[in-house]
């Protein structure tokens, strides 16, 4: 047989440990974060208020991006943590991170979708940097976070553990997506729709809504949304 180099073992070796110590990092968030107290935070109720924003340039959200080397994704959170920020300050006088559940698509996008269709994602917690920082410290620490969730296994994690949940008796499911679903105030979407406009018997759409699902006593919920060169 042939035999293993000591460099590519302890290549092997080192990124296993990598792996695990950063699956427990990941575990270890997912059960200690917990929802602080403020104005946002409260008991979900039967009435919804749903507000949007005028359509924005989609372009001038790409040059921030290009210039801080973030993603358009990253820009957009930064935002809305500087909005959450700011509705803090105006109810309660001061301004703390906010955790939000993000959906990540694990479904590849080279492959057709099949013909059952069904959810291939997974929720991951983000801290949106809303304690009290200007706008370039706000989107660079947004972007840090990100890229510490893009390179750890929590979406594997997670994924999991919604696929475990599901096969689980009612009452015990019911319990644990409470459980989950109080660690954070909400969720939070980005979703890319069409580049070009589309129509309606002949009428043009001109923007588009998303209405983002929560569960337990999440209040917030936030669906950014890309269509036709605007945000």
């Amino acid at each position: 047989p042939k035999m293993l180099r000591p460099e590519r073992v302890r290549r092997g070796l080192l990124e296993g440990l990598r792996i695990g110590v950063s699956g427990v990092a990941a575990l270890r968030k997912l059960l200690l974060t917990s929802n602080p107290d403020t104005a946002l935070s409260g008991a979900a109720g039967a009435h919804k208020a749903a507000v949007w924003s005028e359509p924005i340039e989609l372009e001038g959200v790409k040059q921030i991006a290009r210039a801080t080397g973030a993603t358009v994704n990253d820009v957009l959170v930064a935002a809305l943590a500087g909005a959450l920020e700011q509705y803090q300050l105006d109810h309660d006088g001061h301004a703390v991170d906010i955790p939000t559940m993000i959906p990540v698509n694990l479904r590849p996008m080279h492959l057709p979708l099949p013909r059952e269709l069904g959810n291939r994602f997974a929720l991951v917690l983000l801290m949106l940097p809303s304690g009290r920082l200007d706008a370039a410290d706000r989107l660079a620490e947004t972007k840090r976070r990100m890229d510490v969730i893009k390179r750890s296994p929590e979406p594997v994690i997670t994924f999991a553990l919604i696929q475990g949940i599901g096969r689980l008796g009612a009452r015990l499911s019911r319990a644990l997506v409470t459980f989950f679903a109080g660690k954070a105030g909400g969720v939070t979407t980005n979703v890319p729709g069409p580049r070009e406009a589309r129509y309606l018997a002949g009428t043009r759409i001109g923007s588009l809504l998303g209405w983002v699902p929560g569960s337990g006593e999440q209040t917030v919920g936030t669906c950014i949304f890309t269509y036709a060169g605007t945000v």
